[in-house]
């Protein structure tokens, strides 16, 4: 009797899952965003893989509880997994953020008057 491909290892022979598994290791840890599968899988059209979750956890158990998810799979290649960086933004970061921009607006106009100086 031959044995049925779960849809865990069915992904991991994908093109999307090969790709992934270059970048990452199945034991690694992260947050990702799982994305379903393109319902539009031929060349014409819009375009739009819809968000299913995020997960934070070992890649192995992200993808093993992603493929389950409907509208995991449409017509066959499945959606996919991305790595993401959550950045934490706090009042301090926010103030030093407009600083920034203030210093570059004043440098831009300092360099826009030099360059009328210079002719250019």
């Amino acid at each position: 009797m031959k044995k049925t491909e779960t849809n865990y290892e069915r992904y991991l022979n994908t093109n999307s899952g090969r790709r992934l598994l270059e970048e990452h290791s199945l034991s690694e840890i992260g947050t990702w965003i799982i994305k379903g599968e393109d319902k539009n899988c031929d060349f014409g059209g819009s375009h739009h893989q819809p968000v299913l979750g995020y997960r934070t956890g070992k890649l192995e158990d992200v993808v093993a509880e992603g493929v389950e998810m409907s509208d995991f799979w449409e017509w066959g290649a499945g959606g996919s997994f991305e790595l993401i960086e959550i950045e934490h933004v706090d009042n301090k970061k926010v103030k030093r953020i407009v600083e920034l921009k203030q210093q570059r607006a004043e440098l831009e106009k300092q360099l826009k008057d030099i360059n009328k100086q210079l002719g250019e």
